[in-house]
């Protein structure tokens, strides 16, 4: 007999992939009981979710009360970015391990890159940097999809961090970061633009 999943990690994986992806417009309520019946579950695993997420930096307090979905602001983007920048130069300083052949297939350049980045975090064996690491990923999800939109060459830019040596990667990511940063506002709008256009209501 499979086991069913339990409903705090449904709720918090189903929550997590929507904020990652913007669909919950930003500043807006996320309404504790709309996303307890889009998932057939209870209230108590959605608020108890939408706390961890909380701890996470995914969602904000409302000034009401409940939850609301993390405004989108420039300045705070672009130092995203730049500490992002900071945990991969620490990484690299720390280790050139690179995973065995072949684990890590999946998926568009970008995407193996940042599996890349996240299993040569962990294999440092350092919690703390995992942790802010993973943190500030997380935060950054958010402006995939406006990432592909800005910038042509993303492709073909990580296709050439995954080609490179760990030592050469790391030279690779100060301009990767730099560009991003310099260019927040315009992804700002770009997130934006995938919102939905819903009116929100009471958590």
């Amino acid at each position: 007999m499979i086991r069913l999943r339990d409903p705090f990690g449904q709720a918090l994986d189903v929550l997590r992939q929507a904020l990652a992806e913007g669909r919950h417009t930003a500043g807006r309520p996320i309404v504790i009981a709309d996303e307890a019946r889009a998932l057939r579950l209870s209230t108590t695993p959605v608020r108890e979710a939408l706390c961890w997420l909380g701890g996470e930096g995914l969602v904000e307090r409302g000034a009401a009360g409940g939850f609301v979905a993390p405004r989108l602001d420039a300045a705070a983007l672009a130092q995203r970015y730049d500490f992002r920048g900071l945990c991969l130069l620490e990484m690299s300083r720390r280790t050139r391990a690179l995973p065995p052949p072949g684990l890590i297939t999946a998926g568009t350049a970008a995407r193996r890159l940042e599996d890349l980045w996240r299993w040569r975090m962990r294999s440092l064996g350092d919690v703390g940097l995992y942790e802010a690491f993973a943190a500030v990923q997380g935060r950054l999800a958010r402006f995939t999809a406006a990432e592909s939109r800005v910038f042509a060459d993303v492709e073909a830019e990580a296709e050439a961090l995954l080609r490179s040596d760990p030592e050469e990667a790391a030279v690779l990511v100060h301009p990767y970061h730099d560009r991003r940063a310099a260019a927040a506002s315009l992804l700002v709008l770009e997130a934006e633009a995938d919102e939905p256009a819903g009116t929100g209501g009471e958590p």
